[in-house]
């Protein structure tokens, strides 16, 4: 009996327990979840273009690998570069960290009529969507961010990635629209553009001609489209320039520029991180031009005056200068370090750490907000880098500028036949990326002495001679995306798509093994997308995995 009231207890407990849940369940709100009516669009906002700037940088280093601009050394074989888990965070930042914020944004400002957040949102969308393309391929997207139900709610399949890029310019096309209507007296808390419309519009604009530049190997329409869009405004100015601009701030830790944040540490000569010795060779003294570029003093610090220098202060600080020059480097390629004072690392370069903290060469003043480089002829200099020199990590992300606007008409106009002078137009490249770059500098209080800076007209001088000497178009391809590539320091996004759409520039350095295998034309995807999603599969490692606008032969990188 005792036990059948035991049971009967339990069970008129459950039962009241049950329905008291249930009644709770349909009132309860949770203090600390926003629900949709009462989300702040403005707040939204910045949270995506926050996320957005992280997206960036994720998206930016491994592109700078790729491209030289600082060293790869996840390995001598380009199989063994890159792990899955390497995109993790990537793949986190575009989809959950701004995707699926932008979707959450566009129904709430679509429903108030908020044009000019939709406007926004939409921009920064398909920036995102094609940037995923160029680097990925094939992308989730009709699958994704729309609250499915069912299972490709949690396991969307990816798209074509053709379908994807279009799916990009559409929305592009949707955002432009939106910008051109006048929007109700609600300013966004825009922290790129701070709610101008026509600097939202002249950048929705150059993404289309950005894409419309990788296409044109595949699409034979693109040349019309350029010439519609050379009609239209385009990042051309400074002040319409697409960038994020970071501060000096200790707290949040990211507030400063993560490539300062990687070079100038708490305590002096703790400098980590590689910086790719051709490019520095490149943006310093091209042999091809025999001058030194107006910008490296800029773009780079030595902490050393010399090799010698470093030596003298740590003879074990740069161990490649007693190993042999590989022999499938061309003369005019770089090796290990070089004077005055340079040293970074070679493509490919898996080899342990020293303690080179102090001689390592690291960013300067553009972009990173580091130091400028004022060591004139002083062999003997050492300085170490260390948090607080410089811009203190005020540097900003180049997104897009307006020199990279001039070198894509420049490109069009010389493979297309669009409107304008490629030599021109390359010139006038040439010409915004020093100015931007040194008032930057000075913006930042880091304007070199009177006399240090290298001659601008002897540097121009130098590039429109090889170009009026160049035989062919290819070799005229090759000087404007030569200087091209020196303009983008910074953005190994479109260095990375540049250099898998030309191939340029020529006699870029060699992977440091003499077999590497096949170049990486678009990455491998991350672990957490191929281990939690059933839809997904990765690719062939190492295979041959290029976007569907690269329609180059397998050999055409290297």
């Amino acid at each position: 009996m005792k036990k059948i009231l035991a049971l009967l207890f339990v069970g008129l407990a459950l039962f009241s327990n049950s329905c008291i849940i249930e009644e709770l369940d349909k009132n309860l709100e949770n203090p600390n979840e926003v629900s949709l009516d009462q989300l702040d669009v403005n707040l939204l906002l910045n949270k995506a273009q926050l996320e957005f700037s992280s997206f960036y940088e994720n998206a930016n280093y491994p592109a700078m690998e790729l491209s030289r601009m600082v060293a790869l050394t996840g390995g001598d074989f380009y199989n063994i570069a890159y792990q899955p888990q390497s995109f993790n965070a990537l793949w986190f930042d575009a989809y959950q960290g701004v995707l699926v914020q932008l979707e959450t944004l566009l129904g709430r400002a679509e429903a108030q009529g908020l044009t000019l957040h939709s406007g926004i949102a939409k921009v920064m969308k398909a920036y995102v969507l094609l940037t995923l393309v160029d680097l990925f391929g094939d992308v989730p997207y009709s699958q994704a961010l729309k609250g499915a139900e069912g299972p490709e709610a949690f396991n969307p399949a990816a798209d074509d990635d053709k379908d994807v890029y279009n799916a990009a310019l559409e929305i592009l096309d949707a955002a432009i629209s939106d910008l051109d209507k006048t929007p109700p007296p609600l300013t966004p808390r825009d922290i790129f553009y701070n709610g101008d419309r026509a600097k939202w519009k002249a950048l929705a604009n150059t993404l289309k001609l950005k894409a419309y530049i990788n296409l044109r190997l595949t699409d034979a329409t693109v040349k019309g489209k350029i010439e519609s869009l050379l009609t239209q405004d385009l990042i051309d100015t400074d002040a319409e320039e697409f960038t994020y601009k970071w501060s000096t701030a200790s707290v949040p830790i990211r507030a400063r520029h993560p490539l300062y944040r990687q070079m100038y540490r708490a305590t002096g000569g703790d400098a980590a991180g590689y910086l790719n010795n051709y490019y520095m060779l490149v943006c310093y003294k091209d042999p091809r031009k025999g001058v030194e570029d107006p910008r490296w003093r800029y773009y780079f610090y030595r902490q050393v005056g010399s090799i010698a220098k470093a030596l003298e202060d740590e003879p074990e600080s740069i161990p490649c200068v007693f190993q042999p020059r590989p022999a499938h480097y061309p003369v005019d390629v770089p090796f290990c370090a070089f004077d005055p004072g340079f040293f970074g690392r070679d493509h490919g370069d898996d080899s342990g750490i020293p303690p080179d903290g102090r001689a390592l060469t690291c960013f300067g003043v553009y972009p990173a907000g580091g130091r400028a480089d004022t060591n004139k002829d002083d062999p003997n200099y050492q300085g170490l880098s260390q948090q607080g020199q410089g811009a203190n990590g005020a540097g900003i992300s180049p997104i897009w500028m307006a020199s990279f606007t001039e070198f894509l008409k420049a490109e069009a106009a010389l493979m297309l036949g669009t409107p304008g002078d490629p030599k021109a137009l390359m010139e006038s490249g040439i010409r915004k990326s020093i100015a931007r770059v040194r008032s930057f500098a000075a913006s930042k209080g880091q304007s070199l002495p009177a006399g240090l800076e290298p001659n601008e007209a002897d540097y121009l001088n130098a590039v429109l001679a090889l170009y009026d000497n160049a035989a062919t178009q290819d070799d005229k391809l090759d000087v404007i995306m030569r200087e091209y590539y020196v303009a983008l320091w910074g953005n190994g996004i479109e260095a990375y798509n540049m250099y898998r759409r030309t191939g340029k520039p020529r006699g870029i350095q060699p992977m440091l093994s003499v077999n590497p295998g096949t170049f990486i034309r678009s990455f491998i995807y991350p672990a957490d997308y191929v281990n939690l999603n059933s839809s997904a599969r990765q690719k062939n490692i190492g295979g041959f995995n290029p976007v569907f606008w690269d329609n180059n032969p397998e050999n055409f990188c290297y």
